[in-house]
């Protein structure tokens, strides 16, 4: 699982190349947090029937749905939203 802050310099890197870097290493899970948007994206990695991988957003959390908030391959492990945006 990897936990990725977005800034304005790296968003578009973090969202192209480095998910990209990531796919390939076999990352299970990817978290995008947006703290502009207060915002986590959780993506996980899906294998096709010809052996190659993908991300597809999972869920999508905002303070609205923030109790939904929780590691997807380790579930035991929990997070707070309100923890993450310092608030």
């Amino acid at each position: 699982m990897i936990m990725e802050v977005l800034s304005n310099a790296t968003e578009e890197y973090d969202r192209g190349e480095k998910m990209e870097i990531y796919r390939k290493a076999g990352v299970s899970e990817y978290w995008i947090v947006d703290w502009r948007k207060k915002r986590v994206e959780i993506y996980l990695n899906d294998g096709r029937e010809d052996g190659t991988t993908y991300f597809y957003l999972y869920k999508t959390v905002t303070a609205e749905n923030k109790e939904a908030l929780q590691l997807v391959m380790f579930p035991n492990l929990k997070t707070d939203f309100d923890e993450l945006f310092h608030l």
